[in-house]
């Protein structure tokens, strides 16, 4: 049995939830005590050394970073099940994906993510700057969106799944998400997939 161990709140955990989902794969989810913080006992940090979330367990492999999660499962269970469109074995689709979960783990985190953390869980950062950035962020990312349907391929991938949380999450850090209807549109793709959950904080398209 998978065992995602998270936090219900977090971005990064949800899009690995969302993926197990869209993957239809059963899972066991471990929620951690973030408050008492749980992410930095002992025992979890035998599974996560940056005493951060999420972390999978799937047997006796244990992976860490919601990037590389997402690649793990793509690989292993979407080949396995015939649905390689995830993560497609190719170096151009690889490469183009790759790009994406940069993106995810850098300026989407970094900005939308941190602003959002700030208004929402109080932790410390320019919220100003994070703002500002982001939408300019946004602008970029709306722009690429009106040339295609997905971010990364012709089909679904985790470059999506990977990217959409903190976008979708950013008007809790008092980022309006007005005035950008490609990414709307992209929005209403993804979540008109097929196993497709959301998370609290996330509005219906």
């Amino acid at each position: 049995m998978i065992k995602l161990y998270g936090y219900d709140l977090s971005g990064n955990t949800y899009k690995v939830k969302l993926l197990l989902h869209l993957l239809n794969l059963e899972y066991q989810f471990v929620g951690l005590d973030v408050k008492n913080k749980q992410h930095k006992t002992n025992d979890y940090l035998k599974l996560n050394p940056r005493g951060e979330f999420p972390a999978l367990e799937d047997g006796k492999v244990v992976v860490w970073d919601s990037q590389a999660i997402l690649v793990y499962l793509a690989q292993k269970y979407g080949a396995e099940l015939n649905v390689n469109h995830w993560y497609p074995a190719n170096a151009e689709d690889m490469a183009y994906i790759t790009q994406w979960l940069t993106v995810a783990n850098g300026e989407i985190f970094n900005f939308l993510g941190k602003a959002r953390s700030r208004i929402k869980f109080g932790y410390e950062c320019d919220l100003q700057l994070a703002q500002t950035q982001g939408k300019a962020l946004l602008e970029w990312i709306n722009k690429h969106l009106s040339k295609r349907i997905w971010l990364a391929t012709n089909n679904a991938s985790i470059a999506d799944i990977a990217c959409y949380p903190y976008i979708a999450l950013c008007e809790e850090g008092n980022i309006s998400l007005e005035g950008y209807p490609f990414i709307d549109a992209w929005f209403q793709k993804i979540q008109s997939l097929n196993g497709y959950i959301s998370m609290q904080g996330i509005k219906d398209r």
